[in-house]
């Protein structure tokens, strides 16, 4: 990956960053309520079942999609490395991959240069296993970025029409390659939008973009960046998704937008009664209300990030983490079937990252598979409910 003097290299800022998500998850989870967490599982066995389950917003099983989130893994794998990366997902029979596209990979050096091949690598490889991919418009690169940020990527850019400018371009080289879906940031509201969330600024810079990516490409399908299931909580500048949301659809953002991203991280509680997933369309203030209530009951929700970190379970003195997270692999699948609302489901990741110490992988930092890949991929097979795109 290309590195600056006095910067650190993109892939341990991605590192960072998703260490600081890794965080937001755990505050999520301590939130969850004691129901069917991961005692109970354990004392059941791996392939013990909720006896609840939540309310169906249909009369069974809807279609959705199904994807694997890489973060920015596959933009620095070798080709090897990479085919067998996006074979897992073939093989679990997802049809979508998630990936980064940083804006400072791209033109590292100023706004007349730009460099594709490594973005240009994942989507050919794509391409040729017949999966489509959702790419995560982020880190502005230091020319981009205000003067008060010049060595953090999370911070947003100083122009937001210089991000949407970006944004065209990068549609316009890739729809004629099947490219038309775009999700604007990632997790705007932790600190990944420094120095705290802005839903006003992150308004204005989805405007601008959705709208200049429409220019580019009528097909274009905008989700907005998916938000961390937290608590607000101002002292370490947490804004809830429902706060964030709302606050962003009273000022008309999610009219530009087809989808809502949401990572709905709920370890050791099972996603069938987890209140990150209950958030979604059933709580009391879920975040279906907010787009009904602006006037966007057609914006789907899209989680953009799902899964289950095996260290949790560690944590939570589960005897075998890694039956329980093939059981939450198979509970995930099953609730988000029942969801109407829910328009796709991305499970991060497919290989542990045990240098940001985060083990949500369908495999370990060796390679080697664990449970939960046979269990979603049964799941996903068996439920009736994956979309053929």
């Amino acid at each position: 990956m290309p590195t600056r003097a006095g910067r650190r290299s993109h892939w341990i800022v991605v590192a960072t960053s998703l260490a600081v998500a890794a965080t937001a998850t755990v505050v999520a989870v301590h939130a969850e309520p004691p129901a069917k967490s991961a005692a109970a599982v354990h004392a059941g066995g791996a392939s013990a079942a909720p006896k609840s389950s939540p309310t169906p917003t249909s009369s069974g099983p809807h279609l959705l999609s199904f994807g694997v989130a890489y973060g920015a893994a596959l933009l620095s794998e070798s080709d090897k490395a990479l085919g067998k990366s996006l074979d897992d997902a073939v093989a679990l029979g997802a049809k979508w991959v998630r990936t980064d596209l940083p804006w400072d990979l791209v033109q590292p050096s100023g706004p007349n240069q730009y460099d594709w091949q490594s973005v240009d690598r994942v989507v050919t490889a794509a391409n040729k296993r017949g999966l489509k991919i959702l790419p995560i418009l982020d880190d502005p690169p230091f020319w981009a970025r205000t003067k008060s940020c010049q060595t953090q990527v999370n911070c947003p850019p100083a122009s937001d029409s210089a991000y949407a400018h970006f944004a065209a371009v990068a549609s316009a080289r890739y729809a004629p390659r099947g490219l038309h879906t775009w999700e604007i940031w990632n997790e705007p509201n932790i600190p990944v939008w420094l120095p705290k969330p802005d839903p006003a600024a992150y308004e204005k810079l989805l405007a601008a973009t959705s709208t200049a990516l429409r220019k580019a490409d009528s097909h274009a399908f905008i989700v907005l960046g998916g938000l961390a299931a937290v608590p607000t909580q101002p002292s370490i500048n947490y804004v809830s998704p429902f706060d964030f949301l709302t606050a962003v659809a009273a000022l008309g953002g999610t009219k530009y937008v087809n989808a809502v991203g949401y990572h709905p991280y709920s370890l050791p509680t099972l996603p069938s009664v987890a209140a990150n997933f209950q958030l979604i369309s059933s709580s009391r203030d879920n975040l279906v209300a907010v787009l009904q209530k602006y006037g966007t009951p057609d914006v789907s929700i899209w989680l953009t990030e799902s899964g289950a970190q095996v260290s949790e379970a560690l944590n939570a003195q589960v005897t075998d983490p890694l039956a329980l997270q093939a059981a939450y692999a198979t509970d995930l699948v099953q609730t988000v079937a029942l969801n109407g609302h829910v328009g796709a489901d991305f499970w991060f990741s497919d290989e542990d990252f045990p240098k940001a110490g985060l083990l949500y992988g369908l495999r370990d930092g060796g390679g080697k598979l664990r449970p939960a890949f046979n269990a979603l991929k049964t799941a996903i097979a068996s439920c009736g409910c994956n979309s053929k795109q």
